[in-house]
């Protein structure tokens, strides 16, 4: 499917695939184009990473929908890959989880996952995870699935921790029913673990989370043959720019000189687009010969 077809139908027909699609963690326009460069199929934007590059703060609860959406709008303007949304809870009962949908399709967002924690929400991996009911859970993901045009709607549950494995079976199976495209068990890391979801849910492609905040999964390869289809990676990106911009600080202060760079100046602009831009001045700029 060309890049002129619409973001949520390419990542529809991309999911349909027999291998996982990879998405990469990206928070703003930057990072989008160096994931599209690296040649990334999908673009993954974590409530957590834009808790931390936006607020400074730990994924307690603190971003809501506009945080997300001025960061949506950020990352979109980097790159023309589909971008998997974090829309945490919704953002409030169905009417605003139906508003947030909405929003976040008007943003360019082709997915979005919808998870079943009360507000405030936190980080899957940290201690002291709530469950809304799942009757309310359902709730928000019918609201979604009845509003959303042509977005792929991805179901989480963080029940596998906080609940056990069979509760989080038993509201993949709901969330499957109430009309999602994929669904996410926060926490699932083997293949056994994604099987039965796969199962479960009536054959519909699993989401892993290769988060840096939890174990390990198991090797992709074989995840996907237990019906792994999206893999995201929401965090790596960022922590290996944290580190580097924290040595680069302590070695400013140390020596009192920049460091040699290991992405030159002239790398950095060619990346954002200079010298088609430059280009572009040019021949605007210049008189056109009389004929």
């Amino acid at each position: 499917m060309t890049r002129t077809a619409h973001p949520a139908d390419r990542l529809r027909a991309r999911l349909a695939a027999d291998t996982p699609l990879m998405a990469a963690g990206a928070h703003d326009a930057l990072s989008a184009r160096l994931a599209t460069e690296a040649g990334f199929e999908a673009i993954h934007l974590s409530g957590a990473l834009v808790s931390a590059v936006t607020l400074g703060l730990p994924d307690l609860g603190y971003v809501g929908a506009s945080d997300m959406l001025d960061a949506l709008g950020r990352v979109t303007s980097g790159t023309d890959l589909p971008i998997i949304a974090d829309a945490d809870t919704g953002y409030g009962d169905p009417l605003q989880v139906a508003a947030t949908v909405r929003r976040y399709e008007r943003a360019g967002a082709a997915a979005l996952h919808l998870e079943d924690q009360v507000m405030p929400k936190r980080c899957g991996h940290m201690e002291g995870t709530r469950l809304a009911p799942l009757e309310e859970a359902v709730g928000r993901l019918r609201a979604a699935a009845e509003t959303r045009e042509r977005l792929v709607l991805i179901a989480r549950t963080d029940a596998l921790r906080a609940a056990g494995r069979a509760e989080a079976m038993r509201r993949i199976a709901a969330f499957a029913a109430a009309g999602a495209d994929a669904v996410f068990v926060e926490g699932a890391i083997d293949a056994a673990t994604v099987a039965e979801a796969h199962d479960v849910s009536g054959g519909l492609p699993v989401l892993v989370n290769f988060s840096a905040a939890g174990q390990t999964p198991a090797p992709l390869a074989d995840l996907g043959r237990a019906g792994c289809r999206i893999a995201i990676f929401p965090v790596a990106a960022a922590l290996a720019a944290a580190a580097a911009m924290r040595d680069a600080y302590r070695s400013i202060l140390a020596t009192g000189a920049a460091p040699e760079p290991p992405f030159t100046w002239t790398d950095f602009t060619t990346l954002l687009g200079l010298p088609a831009l430059s280009a572009d001045e040019d021949r605007w700029k210049r008189i056109p010969a009389e004929s």
